[in-house]
């Protein structure tokens, strides 16, 4: 039954990641923590996002900027690490509360159709924070779209380029989480059919956003479910 509902989850955190880039973090592992705990879920959630990503990076794969992936995963590892050095001690609800008010901000913009502001400074502090809370809560999707927003990159860009970075940053959250023994090896194995619901659902999302979504209901669509992740963290 467990797995049944983990590959159901997946199916549908991956048909919502592949249309807006991010989102699994809000389907997937809180739901998944109504049924196992939420370190459990956290560690499960990581395996399901790398064959999510990987599957995302391969239909996208054409629609990749990968000079703008290869310098945002680079700078991911600074907030990786951090995440990883704090993910025992830190206090998630304290680090829930700021993250939903900065998803509550990004989601007022995206509404009001205000283009991102570039600078050298929030360029550079987005993959670090994309790293960071990728590592405590698989929530940094929203600061490397914000990232790929403010360097020009259009709907199906941003989208590809996210999944890239996504799929870089999991191997090594996979990695840590199986390593320091917080998800068993053998789920490694067990969660097959989670990966091909996963494969499935970033197939039809692709079709969904290429085919039926302009940038207008593009950028509305993601800020509504911004306002939505953010409301979920704050309460």
């Amino acid at each position: 039954m467990l797995m049944a509902i983990i590959t159901f989850l997946a199916f549908f955190s991956a048909l919502v990641t592949s249309v807006f880039g991010f989102g699994a973090g809000l389907v997937l592992t809180p739901l998944l923590s109504f049924f196992i705990p939420l370190k459990d879920a956290i560690g499960i959630g990581a395996l399901i996002f790398l064959f999510t990503s990987g599957s995302k990076l391969l239909w996208y794969v054409r629609d990749i900027n990968w000079k703008i992936h290869r310098s945002s995963f680079a700078l991911s590892i600074f907030g990786l690490s951090g995440g990883f050095a704090l993910i025992s001690v830190v206090d998630a609800s304290s680090l829930e509360k700021i993250y939903a008010l900065l998803l509550g901000y990004f989601g007022l913009v995206a509404l009001v159709r205000s283009k991102p502001k570039s600078s050298s400074a929030t360029n550079y502090l987005y993959p670090v924070f994309g790293g960071f809370f990728a590592a405590l809560i698989h929530g940094g999707g929203v600061f490397f779209i914000r990232r790929c927003q403010t360097l020009g990159l259009d709907r199906v860009g941003t989208v590809g380029t996210v999944a890239a970075i996504h799929f870089s940053m999991n191997i090594f959250k996979v990695a840590f989480f199986t390593g320091s023994g917080m998800v068993p090896p053998h789920f490694l194995f067990d969660l097959f059919p989670a990966y091909l619901a996963a494969i499935m659902g970033t197939w039809i999302g692709r079709n969904l956003l290429k085919n039926y979504l302009n940038e207008n209901v593009f950028q509305r669509g993601m800020g509504v479910l911004l306002l939505i992740m953010a409301a979920r963290y704050i309460v």
